[in-house]
Formats: structure tokens, C-alpha cells, sequence
């Protein structure tokens, strides 16, 4: 009988581990072998063809074992060519250089599609059918989120969970609709960072496909990767005159009776009719408009560039105007949705976004630290960073209209006494109101987030009684700027909460946040903003850096507030916890009767005149924030507060 030899056998596979990859080249080995599976719901199902797509070639050839690029990023128009590119590319690689392949998707519905997807172009190539396991074989080597081939295994799941992008290492990395990934996974860090350190062990081997839609400007993870390539267009020649140019939209234009769309030629101004577009689409012709970073070959394409039987210019131009119409109705969604996944382009929100630069414009002839007339409470709010404290604080008057009286930055560590002392003083300040009466800050939130948390709570412990608060954002849709009650955060040594420790305040930031950009077009009144000639530019930077980042989940479109990395936004995090703080103090219930008194308690007083009749509400009257014959008024509605901890030293 013949024995398998297992030196034979390990002599075979070590000579193959030492063979070199082939001479592939992706897109000759989708015309050559790929098929779209006809129960995929594809619109054209069959032989694969790249000529009808010929602006995929330079992608595939990009992707090819033998292109010297480690990262290829496609920021392009929704269903053109991004997750075909992946299949062809997967197959390649499963049937001539096979490797561990890690898919990342959005979602766990958008996961599952996909693996769906690529078990039905399994099956229906007959040079993979072959290679890779047989679905719901007893070793459960193809399953929904892994199927294992000859040589490797492909992974698909998720990026939104940090142990996903932790568990292995893979050659390939295949990342789809990146800008509808999670910011930040766990508190560990960007998706895109965890997910490429699973390649790390394979160097220049590797290879990575990043592809989306973008969306908002200074926040789309597919454009700063698009510009750190080399950033390639793709250009056609004009069938009239010969010039080549990119597709743009502003070029399109109707005929005389709305029938059909035509193009005009950049160049020479010559009218393109659509039926022209499969000739010039032949070109093959994509052009570096940037040098990059030497390993990222990347791609824009439009909706523009769809063949002939997919999505006309006509259709285009009907779904801008109607985005126009919601636009101009106060609805810039639709316009957001039309930019991002026809267009390609980056979406600046700058109907609901006012730049610093205009606020900048229109600063008021006051001075920081003084009170202007309008002022009749003031709150403070403090941010924790690493190395510094940086203290804002705000002036209320009537219906939550606003001044910045002082932003300072108190260099130190906060991990040092002397850092916490130094800020005790300023939140005890005193100023001068225009009426000749003193004024202090009747409460103040301290940021606990970061890595000085217990040094905010010792803070906010032992000042409890004078309505400083450790705080901490949540960003939460529909989430109230102020809860109703504080969770305790102090703990006894049997595990029960200490009645009278401290306490933590969850701010709902998104809502604060919608509050405060809502209302910067207010010059004055009810809401307005007002800020002093003494702040610098970088204050209106920091509080104008966040914008709205739109996406869908389960179709529905939901809202985010998003930072661009570069960008500073520590002012803007100081107005929402003031705000909050104007919340704690009930300002945001003051009626017209509340206002007025305190209009009265900082009105201008004659030096004879009668000192103000003594307030009838007892419970007011024993307020500690509220001085022994300061005031006839009531004290601001602000919640009780007094320290246990203080009572048991």
C-alpha cells in the first residue's frame, strides 16, 4: 500500500512558500474568470466585464499583488464600482496569492450582507468554488463571518467593536463606507489606526482598500485618506475637440425643452450629448493631481462617470433641483445626501454652520472681566486637560441671552494641589456690575472626563456647598442639557452610595450643542451671544470647530456632532457646560416676573435712595448662595446643595 509521506507532503509546501506571487493583475483575472451570480440581484448578472466600467481598471490594477502601493482609497459615488472592486480583488487573491483577508463593515446587517454577497460569487466562479469550503460543512470552516480557503482564511465582520480589530492578522485589509464607522471603538482609539496594525507583521506586502462615500467637511475619514494619496481623477477626451477634462457637474446643463441633459466641454465649450459617454469613458485614463505620501494610490469618481443604462445626467440634475428646493425650505439634507453619494464631494454644512470668522467680525466694545448692563447671573466652566485647566466663564441675562466675561488658561499640572488652588481663587472672584453692586459666580461645572476624574470629584466634593459640580458630556440624541438628578459617585467601603459624597452631572452635549449654534446668528434679544473685543481668533475657531455629521442607521438619518482631528474645541465644551450651568440655576424656566426682579436688584441706585424691601420667602432667604442683606430678591432656582463630606471633617 502507499503511505502519504509527511516529508513529501512538508517538502511540496515549503517549496510553494518560497515561490513568489504570480504576475497578477486584478483586472485581468475578473475578465477572465469573475461572474455576477444572477440571484444577487445584480442589474446586469453574467461575465464580469471591465470595459464596461473601464474607471475601475486603475483601481484593480492598484489592488494587484504586483503594484508596488500599500493602500488604495477610493472615495467614489454610491453604486459604481467600490464593492465590485473588493470581489474581484478577493477572488484574485483566493485563487492566485491566498492570504488572510480582514472585511470590515459599518454595521453587523451591512456584514452579514456582504458575506451573503460573497458566498453567491463563490458559488458561481467556478475557479473558487474549488478553493473554499463548502458552506455548513461539519468543521464549520464557511460561515457567515469566516470562510477559509486554501491558504487563508477571510474575515468579515465589524468595526465597531475594538476585539474585532484585536483577534488577528491579515495581508489584506478591505474597509467599506469608512465614514460610516465609529470615531472612536471602546475608548480605544480610531478604527482605521486598530484595523490597519493587523497588517503590521506583513510590511510592504500588504495591502489595504479603503473605500466610501465621504460626508461632512473636516470630518470624512475617506477624504483625508484621499488626500493623502496622490489624489487621481479620471479624465475623458471631449468627442468633438479631443480635450481631455474631468466630468463636473456645474457643467451639466438642460435642452431647450427638459428633456435631456447635455454636457458642456470645459475647454473649448462644445455640447456633449450623454449618448457620447461609453466612447469617452474608454479613455482608461486616470491622472495624479498630488504627489501623496508614496504609498497610497487614491481615486475620486462622480455619478458622472455611471455607463450608459445606469444613472443618466438628466436624473442628476432632477435630483439636485429638488435637493434645491428642500435647501432653500431650510432642509439641507437632501443637498448633503445628493453631494456625498452622486457627486463624491465632501458636504460643507454652511447653512447650519457659522464659521469663527464671522463672529469674530462682530465683537462688542467690552472689555474681559467687566459686566456689561445686560448681565444678571454668572456661571463658570472648567475643562481638564493634561497640562492646564482652561476656565470660561459666562454672563446670563434675560431669556438666556449671554456675554463672555473671561476665558484663562491655567497652566499645571492637575495632578498638583497648587493647580486646583490656583483655580479655586478665580471661581471665587468678585465683580462689578455697571450698577455699582458685587457679583460672583453662583455655580460652575468642573469637566471630569480625561485622567484627572478623582482630582475633579475631591474638587467638586469640598465646594458642593458653593454649587460647583463635577460634570461630564454625553453625547446622546434627545438627551436633556441637565438631568433631573446627579448620579452618586462616592462609594462606602460596603458598596452602598454615600448620601452626602460627591456628585456626578451627565450633560446632554448634543443638545446643548444644537442650542448654542442655533442661536449664533442672534445679534440680540432672547438667546443672543455676545463676545468681547479681547478675545483672540483661535476662541471663535474653537467654538465654531464642530459641525453636524449626518448618517443612516436602519435608514433612518440620525445626527452627530463631529470634530475634525486637527482642530481644537475646548471653547465650545466650555459654553455647553455653562449652559448647563444656567440649567442647574433654573434660568431657562425664568419668566418674565423672575427677570424683572432681577432687573430691579441690578438696576442703578441714587446714593440716598431706599434700600430694597427684605424678601417675604424665608426658604430664599437661607440660601448660602444669597449674602445677609445683599438682596430683597429671591435667590436664582437652583437646586440645594450642602457637603456631607465637609459636616463629617
Amino acid at each position: 500500500m502507499n503511505y502519504a509521506s509527511g516529508s513529501v507532503a512538508y517538502a511540496k509546501g515549503f517549496i510553494a512558500g518560497l515561490m513568489p506571487d504570480p504576475a497578477l493583475w486584478v483586472d485581468q483575472w475578473a475578465d477572465e474568470h469573475q461572474r455576477i451570480p444572477a440571484d444577487a440581484g445584480a442589474a446586469e448578472p453574467g461575465k464580469y466585464q471591465t470595459d464596461r466600467t473601464p474607471y475601475a481598471r486603475g483601481v484593480m490594477r492598484a489592488l494587484s499583488p504586483e503594484h508596488p502601493c500599500r493602500r488604495v482609497v477610493v472615495m467614489g459615488a454610491s453604486q459604481m464600482l467600490k464593492t465590485q472592486v473588493f470581489l474581484n480583488w478577493m477572488g484574485a487573491l483566493i485563487h492566485m496569492a491566498p492570504s488572510n483577508i480582514l472585511a470590515l463593515e459599518p454595521s453587523l446587517n451591512l456584514a452579514k450582507r456582504l458575506s451573503s454577497r460573497i458566498g453567491k460569487n463563490i458559488d458561481a466562479v467556478p475557479a473558487l468554488r474549488g478553493c473554499v469550503s463548502a458552506p455548513r460543512s461539519r468543521d464549520s470552516r464557511n460561515t457567515i463571518d469566516t470562510k477559509e480557503f486554501t491558504g487563508g482564511t477571510l474575515m468579515i465582520t465589524t468595526a465597531g467593536a475594538a476585539a474585532n480589530l484585536a483577534e488577528v492578522s491579515a495581508r489584506y485589509l478591505y474597509g467599506d463606507e469608512i465614514d460610516r464607522w465609529d470615531r472612536n471603538v471602546n475608548n480605544e482609539g480610531d478604527p482605521v489606526v486598530l484595523a490597519e496594525a493587523r497588517t503590521s507583521t506583513f510590511g510592504r506586502n500588504a495591502k489595504i482598500y479603503y473605500s466610501s462615500s465621504p460626508t461632512v467637511d473636516g470630518a470624512s475619514r475617506i477624504a483625508d485618506l484621499y488626500k493623502e494619496g496622490n489624489q487621481q481623477r479620471y479624465y475623458v477626451p471631449c468627442p468633438h475637440c479631443g480635450e481631455s477634462q474631468t466630468l463636473e457637474f456645474e457643467q451639466l446643463k438642460w435642452n431647450a425643452d427638459r428633456t435631456a441633459a447635455y454636457y458642456v466641454c470645459i475647454e473649448n465649450g462644445c455640447c456633449i450629448e450623454e449618448h457620447h459617454k461609453s466612447t469617452m469613458l474608454a479613455s482608461d485614463d486616470w491622472r495624479a493631481t498630488a504627489e501623496g505620501d508614496g504609498e497610497t494610490e487614491s481615486f475620486h469618481i462622480s455619478a458622472l462617470y455611471m455607463p450608459l443604462g445606469w444613472v443618466s445626467w438628466a436624473a442628476l440634475l432632477k435630483q439636485h433641483e429638488k435637493a434645491l428646493i428642500a435647501l432653500q425650505k431650510g432642509d439641507p439634507e437632501p443637498m448633503q445626501v445628493f453631494y456625498n453619494t452622486r457627486l463624491s464631494r465632501v458636504w460643507d454644512n454652511a447653512q447650519e454652520r457659522t464659521r469663527g470668522a464671522e463672529l469674530l467680525a462682530r465683537v462688542e466694545d467690552y472689555a474681559l472681566r467687566t459686566i456689561p448692563a445686560g448681565v444678571l447671573m454668572l456661571t463658570a466652566a472648567v475643562d481638564t486637560q493634561a497640562n492646564r485647566l482652561e476656565l470660561l466663564i459666562k454672563g446670563w441675562g434675560e431669556g438666556l441671552e449671554s456675554w463672555t466675561i473671561d476665558h484663562r488658561v491655567i497652566m499645571g499640572d492637575p495632578a498638583e494641589q497648587r493647580t486646583w488652588d490656583t483655580l479655586d481663587e478665580e471661581l471665587k472672584a468678585e465683580f462689578i456690575h455697571p450698577s455699582g453692586r458685587r457679583m460672583t459666580i453662583a455655580a460652575g461645572a468642573v469637566d471630569s472626563g480625561g485622567n484627572h476624574t478623582q482630582e475633579v470629584y475631591q474638587f467638586c466634593r469640598l465646594r458642593r456647598w458653593r454649587h460647583i459640580l463635577a460634570i461630564k458630556g454625553e453625547s446622546k440624541r434627545g438627551k436633556p442639557v441637565l438631568p433631573q438628578r446627579p448620579s452618586k459617585v462616592d462609594v462606602t467601603w460596603r458598596g452602598t452610595t454615600e448620601k452626602g459624597g460627591c456628585e456626578l452631572w451627565l450633560i446632554g452635549t448634543d443638545t446643548a450643542k444644537d442650542w448654542i449654534y442655533n442661536r449664533f446668528k442672534l445679534l440680540e434679544g432672547p438667546g443672543a451671544q455676545h463676545f468681547s473685543k479681547d478675545l483672540p481668533a483661535e476662541h471663535f475657531d474653537q467654538l465654531t470647530a464642530e459641525r453636524k455629521l449626518i448618517r443612516y442607521v436602519k435608514g433612518r438619518a440620525v445626527t452627530d456632532w463631529v470634530k475634525p482631528k486637527s482642530e481644537r474645541n475646548e471653547v465650545l465644551d466650555l459654553n455647553v457646560y455653562n449652559l448647563a450651568m444656567a440649567h442647574y440655576l433654573g434660568l431657562h424656566r425664568y419668566q418674565a416676573a423672575d427677570w424683572e426682579r432681577l432687573k430691579i436688584k441690578y438696576a442703578q441706585t441714587g446714593l440716598f435712595d431706599p434700600a430694597p424691601p427684605v424678601a417675604a420667602n424665608p426658604a430664599t432667604a437661607k440660601d448660602p448662595a444669597t449674602k445677609a442683606g445683599s438682596s430683597a430678591l429671591p435667590a436664582p432656582q437652583r437646586r440645594r446643595a450642602q457637603s456631607g463630606y465637609l459636616k463629617r471633617r
